[in-house]
C-alpha cells in the first residue's frame, strides 16, 4: 500500500474539516428535519443537505435517532451545565440572578436554533417517548432542580415570600421555553412580540415573589 504522508501545513485545515463535520451534519438535519418533520427526513436527504455521503454520517451517528439526540446533547445540554454553574457560583440576591438570566436565556431561545431545537422535540415526544424522557432527565429536570433552590434561598433570606420552589421555577422557566417554542412555530406571523414578552414575564414573576 502506497501511503502519503500529509504536509503539517496541510494537515490543520483537513483536521478541521474533518471536526466540523458532525456540526455540519447536525446543522442540516436540524433544518431538514424543522422543514419537512423528523418522521419524513431520510439520511439521504441529511446527506445531500450537508455535501456528504451517507457513509460519513455512519462515521459520527448510529442512526436518524442518534442526530436528534445529537442535537439535544450539543446545543441544549450545555446550556442547562452552563446555568447550573452560574448559579452554583452566583453570590448576589436570587432575583438579580433569575433577571439576569430570563435577558441571556429568552433571546437566546427566541433568536437561535436552541428553539427549534425545542420545538422539534415537543413534536416528537409522543412518537419516540426515549427522546422526550432523555429531554426530561437532561433539560428541565436538571435546571428546575437548581432553579428551585435558589428560589428556596430567597424565601430564606426574606427576599422572597413563602411559595412552593419547585412549582415557582416552573413558572419562570417555562414561559421562556414556550415563546422560543411559539417563534419557531408561528415565526413571522405570530401576534406577540417575543422579547417584551419576555420582559412582561421577568416584570411580572418577580412582582409575584416579592413579600
Amino acid at each position: 500500500m502506497d501511503l502519503k504522508l500529509v504536509p503539517q501545513d496541510e494537515a490543520k485545515p483537513r483536521l478541521r474539516r474533518d471536526n466540523d463535520r458532525p456540526r455540519q451534519i447536525l446543522s442540516a438535519a436540524l433544518n431538514l428535519f424543522c422543514d419537512q418533520g423528523y418522521e419524513a427526513t431520510r439520511l439521504e436527504d441529511v446527506a445531500d443537505a450537508a455535501g456528504v455521503s451517507k457513509a460519513t454520517i455512519y462515521l459520527y451517528f448510529e442512526n436518524k435517532e442518534d442526530l436528534l439526540f445529537a442535537l439535544i446533547r450539543e446545543n441544549i445540554v450545555p446550556m442547562v451545565e452552563q446555568t447550573i454553574s452560574q448559579m452554583e457560583n452566583f453570590t448576589g440576591i436570587p432575583s438579580d440572578f433569575l433577571r439576569m438570566k430570563a435577558q441571556s436565556l429568552g433571546p437566546l431561545l427566541l433568536h437561535s436554533n436552541h428553539g427549534a431545537i425545542l420545538k422539534l422535540v415537543v413534536a416528537e415526544a409522543r412518537r419516540f417517548p426515549e427522546i422526550a424522557e432523555y429531554f426530561r432527565t437532561e433539560v428541565p429536570e436538571r435546571g428546575l432542580t437548581h432553579l428551585a433552590k435558589l428560589i428556596q434561598k430567597g424565601i430564606d433570606t426574606g427576599e422572597f415570600r413563602p411559595c412552593d420552589p419547585h412549582a415557582m421555577a416552573a413558572a419562570f422557566m417555562f414561559p421562556l421555553l414556550m415563546n422560543g417554542i411559539w417563534a419557531n412555530s408561528i415565526g413571522p406571523h405570530s401576534i406577540v412580540d417575543g422579547d417584551a414578552l419576555i420582559t412582561t414575564h421577568m416584570e411580572n414573576f418577580l412582582r409575584g415573589l416579592q413579600q
